[in-house]
């Protein structure tokens, strides 16, 4: 696993309850992280991606008027979106049995329950970029390829740099590596 350099993070937190904005960001400013903003909905998160890069994207599951599930979707749209491969961690208290595969096959990387144990968020964080996943593209799903990891994928293209996601296109029915990633 590589190490993860926490102060050169750029992290977007999206949630509607400004209360748990200011938590999320007193835990990523206790792990050294120092470039935080957020947005309390879609169109602000939308705007701040615009704004500049980003590395990840802590974001509620319930909101209002556009909940966590459709703005991962307007996310992962490669059209519209400023940075449809950024990995995104779902957190959420308000998730039932199946929600947690449903937001997982709408295109986040990882679900985080709430209420949060920091431990437990900052080991996620770690996970998810320190061990990134492929992207696949078919007819319907564009997201992360909870399938393999990246580290399978060395393997078959040892050349990847992984310093942007592979995306693996398989809507010819190939898993071969997309040439544009």
């Amino acid at each position: 696993m590589r190490d993860l350099n926490w102060s050169a993070l750029k992290v977007l937190v999206v949630d509607d309850n400004v209360f748990f904005r200011d938590i999320l960001r007193s835990v990523l400013a206790g792990a050294g992280v120092t470039h935080v903003r957020d947005a309390g909905g879609a169109d602000e998160a939308l705007k701040a991606l615009r704004e500049g890069p980003t590395d990840l994207i802590l974001l509620d599951y319930v909101m209002a008027p556009v909940d966590g599930l459709e703005l991962t979707r307007m996310l992962r749209d490669e059209a519209e979106s400023p940075e449809p491969t950024v990995p995104i961690v779902m957190v959420s208290g308000h998730m039932g049995p199946g929600d947690r595969q449903t937001a997982l096959a709408t295109g986040v990387h990882a679900v985080v329950g709430k209420p949060i144990n920091a431990t437990d968020l900052l080991r996620t964080i770690r996970h998810v970029l320190a061990e990134p996943l492929a992207f696949v593209r078919t007819d319907t799903y564009f997201g992360p390829d909870h399938s393999r990891r990246t580290t399978d994928l060395r393997e078959a293209d040892p050349d990847h740099t992984f310093d942007h996601p592979m995306v693996i296109d398989v809507r010819a029915g190939s898993r071969e590596p997309d040439p544009e990633h």
